[in-house]
C-alpha cells in the first residue's frame, strides 16, 4: 500500500507539480511578482501555471530521465482485459478452419503419391 502511495505522489510530483513550480518561475521572470499575482488573481491560477511551465517541466523530466530512466516519466500502471464476444463468427471460423485442414491433408496425401511414384523411377 504504502508502494502505491509513493507512486501516486511520484506521479503526482512530475504531472502536476513540476508544471505548477516551473510556470511560477517562468512568470517570475517575464513580469515579475505583478505577473504571479495577476494569474493567482485569474479563474483558475493553478491550471494557467500548470500550462505556462509544461514545455520547462517537459525538460526537466527528460535530463531527469536521462540520468535515472523511469524517473522522470513515471510508469503508469494499467488494467487491460480482452472481451471475446463473437458468437456469429465462431461457427464460421471453425468451418474455415476444418476446410484449410482438409486442404492440407488432401495436399499432403499428393505429396506422399508423387515421392512415392517418382521414387520407383529411379534409376540404379
Amino acid at each position: 500500500m504504502a508502494k502505491d502511495q509513493l507512486k501516486d505522489f511520484h506521479l503526482f510530483a512530475m504531472e502536476s507539480a513540476l508544471p505548477f513550480g516551473m510556470g511560477i518561475i517562468k512568470n517570475a521572470k517575464t513580469g515579475g511578482l505583478q505577473k504571479i499575482m495577476d494569474v493567482i488573481k485569474s479563474k483558475d491560477p493553478f491550471s494557467e501555471f500548470q500550462v505556462d511551465g509544461e514545455t520547462s517541466a517537459k525538460k526537466v523530466r527528460d535530463k531527469i530521465d536521462q540520468l535515472i530512466p523511469g524517473l522522470g516519466y513515471p510508469v503508469v500502471s494499467v488494467d487491460v482485459t480482452v472481451e471475446e464476444n463473437y458468437p456469429d463468427h465462431e461457427s464460421n471460423d471453425q468451418d474455415s478452419l476444418v476446410s484449410t485442414l482438409n486442404r492440407i491433408d488432401s495436399d499432403l496425401n499428393d505429396l506422399r503419391r508423387m515421392i512415392s511414384n517418382d521414387s520407383l523411377n529411379i534409376d540404379d
